[in-house]
């Protein structure tokens, strides 16, 4: 069998007839299954989707044929706001599509490389059951989703200019995996930023394939804060750094006779809320509660004290524990003081 792959060193591609992608059922007392699909010529980009549509189309469901064109219309009329004529239903009705929910989303920052899962865009009007396994991927990824049904993962080249499928193997169905970590980094800098509207729809539109493009992703830089994130110009009444998973945050400089009475500190998986009735008016709320985390920590494995400096003056120091070993670009989403370095 003849493999082919896109050389990004020489910029040449030899040809390819074939692709790895994984099949992961809905039901879990079922294995994750690793499929190599043949590429019909000239048909590279539609030959998955037409696939998955039968597969999608030939599946079983839940209740009779008028209760799924119920909830498929009521699905129709509440995302579109307007009401759907019978006419128009039974076109739909008739009509099997997939919807790609975007893991790794596709750009610069991955060399245009695209991981997508793959759904039956009707799985809720089915009746279809939770895909415990495919949900928990899309969460390691950073990319919540609800996914019902069965479900396919693959993977894409798509730089608008040439459009290749790539291997994605069972393997590589992993929290570990080089990917996933990736994946879930871009989509933590992007949660706030609409970013390149046709390189989002893009990313959400596509298909997906490569395996030897993962050991690329160490040398890409490591993405920014979102836009808006880091509140520049201000004097934050805290500062804070990271190593590995532990992020400290720090208070410095606080009167002498701060206790842990005076201090209030909650923290929880995707917020935290912490103040001092020693600091100074108008900084007594040293991170509000009301803002979101970057991403999600550990509140059991997180602690704060009170520290003596030198001089005698005291300081807050919050250890929190990330719940992924990732970087952080800043701490929330909005308002976030710089990273100490």
């Amino acid at each position: 069998q003849l493999d082919c792959r896109f050389d990004l060193d020489a910029n040449t591609m030899s040809p390819r007839t074939s692709f790895k992608y994984v099949y992961i059922p809905a039901d879990d007392t079922c294995p994750m299954e690793e499929l190599t699909m043949e590429i019909p010529e000239g048909k590279e980009m539609e030959c998955l989707l037409d696939v998955l549509k039968d597969h999608f189309r030939n599946a079983k469901s839940v209740g009779s044929a008028n209760e799924q064109k119920e909830i498929f219309k009521k699905q129709l009329e509440d995302h579109s706001g307007k009401k759907i004529d019978d006419n128009l239903m039974d076109i739909a009705a008739r009509m099997q599509m997939v919807q790609p929910v975007a893991l790794l989303p596709g750009g610069h920052a991955t060399n245009w490389e695209h991981i997508n899962c793959y759904v039956d865009d009707r799985g809720i009007s089915k009746g279809l059951p939770r895909n415990i396994r495919a949900c928990g991927i899309a969460n390691e990824c950073g990319a919540s989703s609800d996914i019902i049904g069965d479900a396919f993962i693959a993977r894409i080249i798509d730089d608008e200019e040439r459009f290749e499928r790539h291997d994605f193997t069972l393997n590589e169905v992993s929290s570990s995996a080089k990917w996933v970590k990736r994946a879930f980094e871009l989509n933590v800098a992007k949660k706030h930023n609409s970013g390149d509207i046709q390189e989002q729809l893009r990313a959400m539109g596509g298909m997906n394939n490569a395996s030897d493009a993962l050991e690329l992703q160490d040398d890409l830089p490591e993405p920014g804060p979102p836009p808006g994130a880091i509140e520049e110009g201000v004097n934050h009444p805290y500062q804070w750094t990271q190593d590995g998973e532990d992020l400290v945050v720090t208070v410095p400089n606080l009167p002498a006779e701060t206790g842990k009475g005076d201090v209030r500190c909650d923290i929880k998986m995707k917020h935290i809320h912490l103040e001092c009735g020693k600091a100074p008016d108008g900084e007594r709320v040293i991170i509000d509660g009301a803002l979101e985390l970057c991403s999600d920590v550990i509140p059991d494995e997180s602690s704060w004290s009170i520290l003596t400096n030198k001089d005698g003056t005291k300081r807050i120091e919050v250890t929190m524990t990330k719940g992924k070993d990732m970087r952080w670009p800043c701490l929330t989403l909005t308002k976030s003081a710089p990273e100490m370095k």
